[in-house]
């Protein structure tokens, strides 16, 4: 998605609504399982909401700590986040408190992708989970 969308940075707003335009196309099938399922809660899991995270955490001078299961993000701090973070170029991106290297240039169309998701359905809160999918994966099997 990177180099399919993000020809400039910062990205181009043409770029964003092609962006979000191919989020429309590709995510048709949850869309159905929105409607079936009817979660509140958009739950992120490593990566890109750690980040968004521990950004969220140094605005708002909570300490953030890698030792905890789960850590704070709220929807209108997402939002503050995600609209700076588009406007910004990497090396602004780079100077914001909490943004690792390894997250810089991804974390653009990431965020445009939360973004998609918080305004196509309706969640009353995000929840970041320390854990990633992988390890979710291994404890189900070791339940096996």
């Amino acid at each position: 998605l990177l180099e399919q969308y993000q020809k400039h940075d910062p990205m181009l707003p043409r770029e964003i609504v092609d962006l979000q335009n191919h989020y429309e196309l590709c995510l048709r099938p949850l869309h159905e399982a929105m409607q079936q399922f009817n979660p509140r809660i958009l739950v992120g899991s490593s990566g890109t909401f750690d980040t968004l995270s521990e950004i969220y955490c140094n605005r708002n001078h909570i300490v953030y700590s890698t030792e905890a299961t789960e850590s704070p993000l709220t929807i209108p701090g997402f939002y503050e986040i995600h609209n700076e973070i588009i406007g910004k170029n990497r090396a602004e991106r780079m100077n914001m408190k909490g943004m690792i290297e390894m997250r810089v240039d991804m974390i653009v169309v990431a965020s445009c992708l939360i973004n998609f998701l918080l305004t196509h359905f309706v969640f009353n809160n995000i929840r970041v989970s320390a854990y990633s999918l992988k390890e979710g994966a291994l404890a189900r099997l070791a339940e096996l």
